[in-house]
């Protein structure tokens, strides 16, 4: 049953991902995986509004100051990049909290449909709690995707 799915899935994707003969230099096939190596900075933002997600957040984890999320999207076209916020505000309990929020980057308007799976990796360092050695990061979006963030050892 999963290699029918998943053959159905490759099948679907070559088919939507037409590009009229010209090279977009991205993989066409039901799953993109790819690794971004790059640290970005969580921007600091307390008036943010939040939108709604058109993506899904896997996993979050975190080692050595870098916060590590793993992403879903639809896509696999064109380029796509992600900015992570944060408001500068810690939800107060032991350890504290600190809700990140996520905003997906499509400036080409990507209309393919494979399943992108992304890796992006974040510098930590500016949700450290003053005085404290550890903090629990939360997606806004959904508080069950949280990683525990320990520092100052």
């Amino acid at each position: 049953m999963r290699q029918f799915l998943f053959l159905s899935l490759i099948i679907v994707s070559v088919v939507s991902c037409k590009n009229n003969g010209q090279s977009t230099g991205q993989t066409k096939t039901a799953m993109v995986q790819t690794d971004v190596q790059t640290v970005k900075e969580i921007i600091i933002d307390n008036n943010r509004t939040p939108v709604k997600p058109d993506f899904s957040v896997l996993e979050m984890s975190n080692e050595n100051d870098v916060l590590t999320v793993i992403v879903r999207y639809g896509g696999g076209c064109e380029e796509h990049d992600f900015n992570a916020y944060f408001s500068g505000g810690w939800a107060k309990s032991l350890p504290p909290q600190a809700a990140i929020t996520l905003e997906h980057l499509n400036p080409n308007n990507d209309r393919c449909r494979a399943l992108v799976f992304d890796t992006l990796r974040f510098n930590m360092k500016p949700l450290q709690y003053s005085g404290g050695k550890e903090v629990v990061v939360k997606w806004s979006s959904n508080p069950e995707i949280q990683t525990n963030y320990r520092y100052g050892k």
